[in-house]
This record gives structure tokens, sequence and C-alpha cells, in this order.
């Protein structure tokens, strides 16, 4: 199955202190053991680098090519169209890099979008498979 995950699982598999972190590290596990595969907007890269978990910098990089079965898509023009579409149907409600992370779930046809963000996961539902970290048990 491929699944689309937003930059809060990642953020929350390298912070203990994030909500559900515990599900996160093994959602990720079972990516990189190949239970299922993954696709993430490249904006994760920006995301995740602007929060600060550590005193110590993130090698991004090196964090994203030990989880196997992890591909990572550039937001080409389809994807930010998508996500401008998104943006004009859900309005405010709708920020630009949670629609960035759906429309990647959409173009890349993923079977599942996985967040940890309750707003962005009632909006998902309506148009993919959706399920939130908690519910990951």
């Amino acid at each position: 199955m491929l699944v689309a995950l937003d930059s809060n699982i990642f953020i929350a598999a390298l912070s203990s202190k994030e909500k559900h972190s515990l599900n996160a590290q093994k959602l990720l596990r079972d990516i990189s053991s190949r239970k299922n595969q993954a696709t993430a907007s490249s904006i994760v890269y920006g995301e995740i680098y602007s929060i600060h978990l550590s005193d110590q910098p993130l090698d991004l990089v090196d964090f994203f090519s030990h989880i196997d079965n992890l591909a990572t898509v550039m937001a080409d023009d389809n994807i930010c169209l998508k996500a401008g579409e998104l943006r004009l149907k859900y309005g405010h409600k709708l920020k630009l890099p949670d629609a960035m992370h759906l429309a990647t779930a959409l173009i890349t046809k993923a079977e599942l979008f996985i967040t940890n963000d309750e707003l962005l996961a009632k909006i998902s539902q309506n148009l993919i498979l959706t399920k939130t970290l908690a519910q990951l048990t």
C-alpha cells in the first residue's frame, strides 16, 4: 500500500515530546521494513528544518536516507495547481503547506494519507482515506 505522510509525522518521530511520537516512530519503522511504501512532499525538508528539536542541527538528508521505501516528491506544477484548487475549495481552513501535502497524496494516488493534524484530517477524509497518528494502534 502506498501511504502519503504529512510533515508532522516526521516531527513527531523525531521528538519524544510530540503527541503520538511512539506511533510515528513505529510507522516509520514499518515503512522501512517494507510493510508499506510511503511518499511525502519535498516541502518536508523546509518544515522540519525550521523546527528546533534539539541544540544540534539535524542532517535531514541523512535522516531521510535511512527511511527505506520513502520517496520525497518534488512540488511540481501539477501538485502546486492541485494545492491551489484545494485552498480555493476549503479556504482559510487549509494552510498552503497542508494543501501541498494533501495534493501530493492525491497526485501520487496514495491509498492512505497520515497526519497528526486533526483539522487537516477532517478535510482530507473527504478526498482520500485518512488516519491520524492517534488512530494508528
